[in-house]
Order: C-alpha cells, then sequence, then structure tokens
C-alpha cells in the first residue's frame, strides 16, 4: 500500500482556498485575479486575517477609529487594505 503524502494533500487544499478566495474577491472589486494575486502576495496576508480585515472595514456598527485599532492588532491588516486601496482608488 502506497502511504499517503498528507503534507502535499494539505498543501495543494490551501493553494485551491487561497485561489477560490482570490477569484471571489476578484469578482467583488472587479480586479483582474492576477491583480488580486499580486496585492495579497504583496501584503503578505493570510486568507484568513483578510477576511477578518475585509469584515471590520464592512462593520457599520463601529467608528473609523476602533477599525483602524482592530486592523493594527491583525498581522498584515494595513499593508492588505493599503494594497487594495492602491488598486482601486
Amino acid at each position: 500500500m502506497n502511504s499517503i503524502d498528507w503534507n502535499n494533500i494539505a498543501k495543494e487544499a490551501a493553494s485551491q482556498t487561497d485561489t477560490e478566495f482570490n477569484k471571489q474577491l476578484a469578482s467583488l472589486t472587479n480586479l483582474k485575479l492576477s491583480e488580486v494575486d499580486a496585492f495579497i502576495k504583496e501584503s503578505k496576508i493570510t486568507n484568513a486575517n483578510a477576511i477578518k480585515t475585509l469584515k471590520l472595514i464592512d462593520d457599520a456598527t463601529i467608528s473609523n477609529n476602533e477599525k483602524a485599532k482592530a486592523i493594527s492588532n491583525i498581522e498584515n491588516g494595513f499593508g492588505f487594505v493599503i494594497s487594495l486601496v492602491s488598486k482601486v482608488v
């Protein structure tokens, strides 16, 4: 019986998840997939942290100052926001 390469399976699953996230973000922002890939890599943020950051930005119940503080606690959160804004503006 062949042994299962769990590390490879996990790596492939993560890659598929990253690709799907990038596709969804591209469709929401009207950016090209290649542009989304580039700014995600540029900002060095994980998908989980990108989602946290986007949820904070979208939360209408908290002030901009509270959002800024919360984003500053997310690893690479500000880099992601700056990269995203530079592509949208």
